[in-house]
């Protein structure tokens, strides 16, 4: 089935839930760059620009999509969750994503539930790299799919 919508959020856009737990973070034009302090793990947040009804129709959700690239294998997202609203509908977990060329992943939503309220892509990451380049994480985009 063909989709009917491909939403993304930009990188610099990224909410981080424990700022304490980050070193520095810079946000730029093309990314955001977080670098998390050492044995500490986080949450970033996207909130996903959400067109719910089409054309009289309301949509559903395919899959999350994530594009990013990790300094060292020390810094990497562990987990992929999706929400519609308050409701978390994917969860992929025990995840070891530390790609060191930009790359995108993407994560299948379980029964491509239509969507009600708004999509949220949350990550989480672990740092545990002993300097600051084994804890970096670039992220350029976290995205949705939207079927019919």
């Amino acid at each position: 089935m063909a989709l009917a919508q491909a939403m993304w959020a930009h990188g610099h856009t990224m909410q981080i839930e424990v700022p304490g737990n980050i070193q520095n973070q810079w946000r730029a034009g093309f990314f955001i760059r977080v670098i998390g302090r050492p044995n500490t793990t986080n949450w970033f947040h996207f909130a996903i620009p959400t067109p719910v009804i089409v054309n009289d129709n309301r949509l559903a959700i395919d899959s999350a999509l994530i594009r990013f690239r990790s300094n060292s294998p020390r810094a990497k997202i562990t987990n992929v969750h999706v929400f519609d609203g308050e409701r978390r509908i994917a969860a992929h977990d025990g995840l070891n994503l530390a790609p060191s060329p930009w790359g995108m992943h993407r994560f299948a939503v379980p029964g491509r539930p239509e969507v009600l309220w708004g999509l949220g892509v949350t990550l989480g990451v672990s740092f545990t790299g002993a300097t600051e380049a084994e804890n970096t994480l670039e992220i350029s985009a976290a995205g949705c799919d939207l079927m019919p």
